[in-house]
């Protein structure tokens, strides 16, 4: 059997390697620095996201940026000064230009599908990041924060994806408009919490509405 000291001795590099490895990995993963009304060229210059490479050009007469379309691992970063938050990770997302600035942002801040004891933490997670960035409820009444603290909440909220997507309806007034949608995807039919697979997707634009 060989000695401890020895194991000891072989297991180090093998975590100090782990160790770096996960730090530099988290270090590179790139950025997405974009809000509602920023100008293309400003979003090109924050990001350390390839957003040049990314972006379809309209082949109008001067050129104009069309769409940026995120499909590697970024993290989206809503650089507003005073309702600025950061997304989880993402592979998909698109974001709009009008007249050469941001006009929508839609993204599904996960890297996967998830289960539903997976979705509702990050849910949560998001929910609480938006909370803290001052973003309110749309309408007080109805669209609403989705609340998933006690065992009956959560199996509520199962029980209606099963049938629908939910809507969280944000807003901050006369400036954005955010949306959360939360849907069953995979395996629905079945109704089984055990193997059903669900998505988050947000999407954000100007907010037209008056108090």
């Amino acid at each position: 059997m060989m000695p401890p000291k020895r194991w000891l001795l072989i297991l180090l590099p093998i975590l100090a390697f782990l160790a770096l490895y996960l730090f530099y990995s988290n270090r590179a993963l790139n950025t997405l620095r974009v809000h509602i009304g920023k100008p293309y060229g400003e979003v090109v210059r924050d990001s350390t996201f390839s957003v040049k490479a990314n972006t379809v050009i309209s082949p109008s007469e001067p050129p104009h940026p069309g769409s940026t379309w995120i499909t590697t691992p970024v993290v989206i970063q809503y650089d507003d000064p005073n309702y600025g938050f950061v997304l989880p990770a993402t592979i998909f997302g698109a974001i709009s230009y009008d007249d050469g600035k941001v006009s929508n942002i839609t993204t599904s801040p996960m890297v996967e599908m998830l289960s539903f004891s997976e979705l509702v933490p990050l849910l949560e997670e998001i929910q609480s990041r938006l909370k803290r960035s001052g973003w309110t409820p749309q309408h007080p009444n109805k669209l609403t924060w989705l609340i998933t603290t006690t065992a009956q909440q959560k199996t509520a909220l199962q029980d209606k994806l099963f049938k629908q997507v939910a809507i969280v309806l944000l807003g901050i007034p006369q400036k954005y408009t955010l949306a959360i949608n939360i849907k069953c995807f995979k395996r629905c039919n079945e109704r089984n919490p055990a193997t059903a697979k669900y998505l988050i997707d947000i999407s954000m634009g100007r907010n037209y509405f008056r108090e």
